[in-house]
C-alpha cells in the first residue's frame, strides 16, 4: 500500500494511514478511530527533530531495529566501535545483552540510539529542516548538524557524564510555574531546566534537595526525584569544568549545516557559539531553556515534531508549551512499558509524518514491489472531497449516519439527491450494494461507479446478489444501469418501487448500445468516452469519480454489440455514426473527447469533423492511441491474434503474452465454460463475446481506412511508459513513438503525459487515477501539461474489461 501511495496515487491533503501487520490487523485498524491530523497545508511540510536527555532510556531500546534495519545496526556498530576504547566494554552488551552497566555506559548507549534512529529515519527521506536537544540530547543535534564529527562526539560526551557524576548531587522535577519555584531556591539549589509552562527541574547537592522537597510537600507542589544520582545544570558542576573545558578544547567545531536551537539561550543558535568552547562549558552549567527553546522552533514555519528516542516526553513537553496550537507530534521509538515492536513503531511514525505532508516519510519498498488489490482511490477522494463541483450537502441529503454499520464507511457526498430503499427488495439489494463496495446508507439513485465501483466489483456484486437469490444478473446489466433502482428496472421491466417524482424515467440501456449514459447527470459539458478495439466502453468508468459529480460522462460503443444493427462498413461511416450520437445528446458544442487506444484516433476523426461542420472541440484526450495512417492491409491472422488476447481481457481470462494464445474457438469455449460452472463469473456471455469478437474484427479491418488530417487544437496524449512485449506481430497498441507519431496531425500543441504502465493496463486503478485528474484538471481549463504523471510501477492484473 505504502508503494502505491508513494509513486502512484494523486497526493491529496487529508490523509490518514494505520500500520498492520496481517490484513485481519489492517481491517481492525481501519476500523477504528485513528487520531486526525490536520489537513496538509499548500506548502511542503517542516520536520523538526526533537532529541531527549538522560532518564528516558532502558535496557534493550531498539533491540528490533538492531536486528532488522541495516542502517540502525551499521551506525550502532560504528558507535560501539568507537566506544570501545572509551569504555573498554562494548556498549552493545549493555544495550541488548543485559550486561550490567554504569550511569557513562547507559547514557552513552542513549546517545548512540537516538543518533542510530535520527540516521535511519534520514536514510528512508525523513530529513530535518531544524533540530533540537534537551541537555544531552543537544550533542546528538550537533553531531546531526555537523558541528561535531561522530567519532569526537561520543568520547566527548563520555568524559562530560563521567565528570557530572564524579560530581554528584541531586536533582527533582516539579511540576509547577518557574515562577513559584524561584522564589524558594536560595543559594544552595539551581534551576536547572525550564521545560514548560508548569514543568521544571532544580538540582543541587542531596542535603539541599531534600529540604526543597519538604518545602514542595508542605505546600502540595507535587514533585518527583529524578533517579540519576547528578546534578547537572547546577553550580554542583562548577568544580569539574576547567577538567571538561580541556576536553573541549581538544575537539573540531564547525558551523551547523542544519539549523538547531540551543537550550542555552532558548533560540537558535549562531555560528559563533556553536565553535566556541565557552557556549559548551554554559550548556553544561546554566539552565535548559528547553520551553522557550520550543517556542523558538515553533515560530519558524511551524515544523512536524518528531521525537527521536524512546517514548514522548518531549512532544508533551511541547504540546504543553504550544497551547493553544496543536502541534503535529510523533514518537519514533516505543516507551519502555510499551507492548508494540519496535519496527511497528517505526512503521507507525513514517505513515503519521506522511499523513502530516511530509512526502518524502514513504520510502520506496525495497526489491520487487508487490502490488495488492486497493480500493479505487475515487472512494477516497469522495470521502475527503471539500465543495466537490456538483456536490450538494444538505439536511435532507444526508442519509442517517445510523445506517452505516460500524464495519462501513459512511456514504461519500455526491451530486444525487439521496432516496434511501424503501422497500424490501431495495433494502436487501442495497445491503449487498453496501457490502460489496463496503460503504453504509447508499441510496437507490447512486451511481456504483460514483461508489467507487468498478468492472470487478460489478462481477463480484453481481455474484452476491445471485447467490443471495435476489436477483439474477450479468455484470453488464450493472454497467448499463449502476443505480439499485435501475437494476432492478432492468431486471423487472418495470419500475422497482413506489410511483413517485423522484423516480427515475423507465428504459434502462442495455449494457452493449451504442450509446451508454457512464453518468447522465450533472450540469457540465457532457465528456464523450469512445470505445477501444473491442468495442465497449466499460472500462470508462474509472474514470468518473476523478472527474467531479457534476460531469455528465457517455461511453460510446460500436454498432454491432447490441443486435440492432451491423458493424460499420468503413471509417467514414463510423465517424459519422458516432457524431451522430454526440449531436443526439448535445446538439452543438463546444464538445469534449476523449478516446483510448482505437478510440483515440476514433476520437481524432471525430473531432476533425465535428471541426468541418462548424463546431468547437475544446478537449481532445487521447490514450496512448496508435496511429492506423499508412498501415499494412488487413492480416487476418494477425487480426485473429488480437481478437483472442483482446477477448480474453474482456472476460477477465489471464493473458500470458510468452504463450501462444489460444483461437478465438477456444477462448468463447473457455467463456462458455466459465459461465456454465458461475453465471456471475464473467461481464460477458458467450454470445455476447462472440459479438464483441465479430466488432473487434471489423474494428481491425477498417483501422487502415481512417484518412490522415489535422486536428486544429491542442491535445492531451496519454502514453504508456512501462511497454510489456505484443500479444502478437502487428499490434499497433504496443508499438513505440505513437506521440511523436501525432505531432504532425495537431495544428496546436500535443501535450504529452507519461504514465508508467503497459499500453493494456492505462485504465487500471492507479493509471486511470493520475489520467483521471490530469483530465480533470483540463476540463477546469487549468492543465498542467508539464508535469510528468508520477510513477505507480503497477502491477498487472487480468480485470474483466480490460480492453483496447
Amino acid at each position: 500500500m505504502a508503494q502505491a501511495l508513494r509513486t502512484s496515487r494523486p497526493a491529496l491533503r487529508h490523509r490518514l494511514t494505520v500500520t498492520a501487520a496481517s490484513r485481519d490487523e489492517a481491517l481492525s485498524a481501519l476500523r477504528t478511530a485513528a487520531p486526525a491530523t490536520p489537513a496538509v497545508p499548500d506548502e511542503p511540510a517542516r520536520v523538526a527533530f526533537l532529541l531527549p536527555g538522560g532518564g528516558t532510556q532502558y535496557p534493550g531500546m531498539g533491540a528490533e531495529l538492531y536486528r532488522d534495519h541495516d542502517v540502525y545496526r551499521d551506525i550502532v556498530d560504528e558507535c560501539a566501535r568507537i566506544l570501545r576504547p572509551v569504555l573498554g566494554a562494548d556498549v552493545r552488551a549493555s544495550l541488548y545483552e543485559g550486561a550490567p552497566a554504569d550511569h557513562t555506559t547507559t547514557f552513552l548507549g542513549l546517545v548512540a540510539t537516538e543518533y542510530a534512529l535520527a540516521r535511519t529515519l534520514m536514510a528512508a527521506g525523513v530529513r530535518p529542516d531544524a533540530l533540537i536537544g534537551h541537555s544531552l540530547g543537544e550533542y546528538t543535534a550537533a553531531c546531526l548538524a555537523g558541528v561535531v564529527d561522530l567519532a569526537d562526539m561520543l568520547p566527548l560526551v563520555a568524559e562530560r557524564i563521567r565528570l557530572i557524576s564524579e560530581a554528584g548531587g541531586a536533582t527533582v522535577g516539579v511540576a509547577a510555574p518557574v515562577e513559584d519555584v524561584m522564589p524558594l531556591l536560595g543559594d544552595e539549589l539551581s534551576l536547572a531546566a525550564v521545560n514548560g509552562p508548569a514543568a521544571c527541574t532544580v538540582a543541587g547537592y542531596d542535603e539541599a534537595v531534600a529540604r526543597f522537597e519538604r518545602e514542595l510537600a508542605r505546600r502540595d507542589v507535587p514533585f518527583r526525584r529524578v533517579r540519576i544520582p547528578a546534578a547537572a545544570h547546577s553550580h554542583v558542576l562548577d568544580p569539574v569544568l576547567a577538567t571538561y573545558e580541556k576536553h573541549l578544547r581538544g575537539v573540531t567545531l564547525r558551523p551547523p549545516r542544519i539549523p538547531f536551537v540551543t537550550n542555552v539561550t532558548g533560540t537558535w543558535v549562531t555560528d559563533e557559539q556553536a565553535t566556541s568552547v565557552s557556549h559548551w562549558l554554559d550548556h553544561t552549567r546554566g539552565t535548559v531553556r528547553f520551553a522557550d527553546g520550543i517556542a523558538a522552533l515553533w515560530e519558524r514555519g511551524r515544523p512536524v515534531l518528531l521525537e527521536i528516542g524512546p517514548a514522548d516526553t518531549l512532544t508533551k513537553l511541547a504540546a504543553a508549551r504550544l497551547a493553544p496550537d496543536a502541534p503535529v507530534t510523533v514518537t519514533s521509538m516505543r516507551h519502555a512499558k510499551a507492548e508494540a515492536s519496535d519496527g511497528f513503531v517505526l512503521a507507525e511514525a513514517l505513515g503519521r509524518l506522511w499523513s502530516a505532508g511530509v512526502e518524502s516519510a514513504l520510502p520506496p519498498v525495497p526489491g520487487a514491489p508487490r502490488t495488492v488489490p486497493l480500493p479505487p482511490y475515487a472512494f477516497e477522494r469522495h470521502r475527503h472531497w471539500i465543495d466537490a463541483p456538483g456536490a450538494r450537502a444538505t439536511g435532507s441529503d444526508a442519509p442517517d449516519p445510523a445506517l452505516s454499520g460500524p464495519d462501513l464507511a459512511p456514504r461519500p457526498r455526491l451530486a444525487t439527491e439521496h432516496v434511501p430503499p424503501r422497500t424490501d427488495r431495495e433494502r436487501e439489494v442495497a445491503r449487498l450494494w453496501e457490502e460489496t463496495l463496503g460503504i453504509g446508507g447508499i441510496g437507490v439513485h447512486d451511481n456504483f461507479f460514483d461508489l467507487g465501483g468498478d468492472s470487478m466489483r460489478a462481477v463480484l456484486l453481481a455474484g452476491r446478489l445471485r447467490q443471495a437469490g435476489v436477483l439474477d444478473l450479468a455484470a453488464a446489466t450493472l454497467l448499463a444501469a449502476p443505480t439499485i433502482a435501475g437494476v432492478l428496472a432492468a431486471t423487472d421491466g418495470t419500475e422497482a418501487a413506489d410511483d413517485g417524482a423522484d423516480q427515475p424515467s423507465s428504459g434502462t440501456p442495455s449494457a452493449f448500445a451504442p450509446l451508454l449514459p457512464l453518468r447522465a447527470e450533472g450540469g457540465a459539458t457532457p465528456l464523450f468516452c469512445v470505445h477501444p478495439g473491442a468495442g465497449v466502453s466499460w472500462r470508462y468508468t474509472g474514470l468518473l469519480p476523478h472527474l467531479g459529480g457534476d460531469q455528465p460522462v457517455y461511453g460510446i460503443q460500436a454498432a454491432g454489440l447490441d443486435g440492432g444493427r451491423p458493424p460499420a462498413p468503413d471509417a467514414p461511416s463510423m465517424v459519422a455514426s458516432y457524431v451522430g450520437l454526440v449531436r443526439e445528446v448535445q446538439p452543438h458544442g463546444p464538445y469534449r473527447l476523449l478516446g483510448w487506444s482505437y478510440g483515440g484516433f476514433v476520437a481524432h476523426a471525430m473531432a476533425r469533423a465535428l471541426q468541418d461542420q462548424g463546431e468547437r472541440v475544446e478537449l481532445l484526450a487521447m490514450l496512448d492511441a496508435p496511429q492506423p495512417y499508412g498501415d499494412d492491409a488487413y492480416d487476418t491472422a494477425a487480426a485473429e491474434r488480437q481478437v483472442a488476447a483482446l477477448l480474453m481481457r474482456v472476460a477477465g481470462l489471464p493473458v500470458d503474452t510468452g504463450a501462444e494464445l489460444p483461437g478465438v474457438g477456444d477462448v468463447l469455449d473457455l467463456i462458455d465454460s466459465k459461465v456454465a460452472a458461475d453465471p456471475t463469473s464473467s461481464p460477458v456471455t458467450r454470445a455476447q463475446a462472440a459479438a464483441i469478437a465479430d466488432v473487434m474484427r471489423n474494428n481491425l479491418r477498417i483501422a487502415p481506412q481512417f484518412e490522415p488530417g489535422a486536428f486544429d487544437g491542442d491535445v492531451l496524449f496519454f502514453g504508456a511508459d512501462d511497454e510489456t512485449a505484443a500479444d502478437g506481430p502487428g499490434d499497433l497498441a504496443v508499438q513505440p513513438g505513437k506521440a511523436d507519431a501525432w505531432r504532425p496531425h495537431v495544428r496546436g500543441t500535443l501535450h504529452e503525459l507519461a504514465v508508467p504502465c503497459g499500453h493494456y493496463e492505462m485504465t487500471e486503478p492507479e493509471p486511470i487515477a493520475l489520467i483521471g485528474k490530469a483530465v480533470a484538471e483540463a476540463l477546469r481549463g487549468t492543465p498542467d501539461s508539464r508535469r510528468p504523471v508520477p510513477d505507480p510501477r503497477p502491477g498487472r492484473p487480468d480485470r474483466p474489461g480490460d480492453t483496447a
